[in-house]
């Protein structure tokens, strides 16, 4: 994408600021979404997304989960704390290592999973459903890519700022 430059500052193209709109557009029905696909299952979204994780993973440990989900240590410690109160989840010391504990679901949060499993699933083939098909492939095909893409240029910007686009424009 070519960048022209008015005064020193980076004129973005038209087209960024439409994706940027869509963008925001889809984050608020994400986060609705999810909103009430795990209300209606009794969990919160962070423990939506551990019980999944933890599904997929086996028995992880609490550090692993907060890496895997992008999570700090307290946002994922009162996530789990809620999940063992409810009794979705075992925590338990790791044998190899007394200063880990590994996280692993209980019978009652394999059927919770199954249940959010469900729910998604079906809300999901529903909305892929209401896409033309070619559009369907699309989104399937690009949201993963465009998933790591994010958090691949996330992870290059430094503190409180992203690359400058006029600096790699030059290099």
């Amino acid at each position: 994408m070519q960048y022209t430059y008015n005064k020193g500052m980076p004129q973005v193209p038209h087209d960024i600021h439409a994706f940027r709109r869509s963008l925001r557009a889809l984050e608020r029905q994400v986060e609705l979404s999810l909103a009430s696909q795990t209300e209606c299952c009794g969990v919160t979204p962070a423990q939506c997304h551990v019980l999944l994780e933890v599904a997929e993973a086996g028995s992880p440990s609490v550090s692993d989960l907060a890496l895997a989900l992008e999570l700090d240590a307290s946002t994922l410690s009162r996530a789990v704390d809620g999940l063992v109160k409810a009794g979705f989840v075992l925590r338990e010391e790791d044998p190899h290592n007394r200063r880990r504990y590994l996280v692993s679901l209980s019978p009652a949060g394999r059927k919770k999973v199954s249940e959010i499993d469900r729910v998604c699933d079906r809300y999901y083939e529903g909305m892929l459903a209401s896409l033309p098909a070619v559009d369907r492939g699309l989104v399937v095909e690009v949201l993963p890519r465009f998933t790591e893409a994010l958090k691949a240029w996330r992870s290059s910007c430094c503190g409180s700022g992203c690359r400058d686009p006029r600096k790699e424009a030059k290099a």
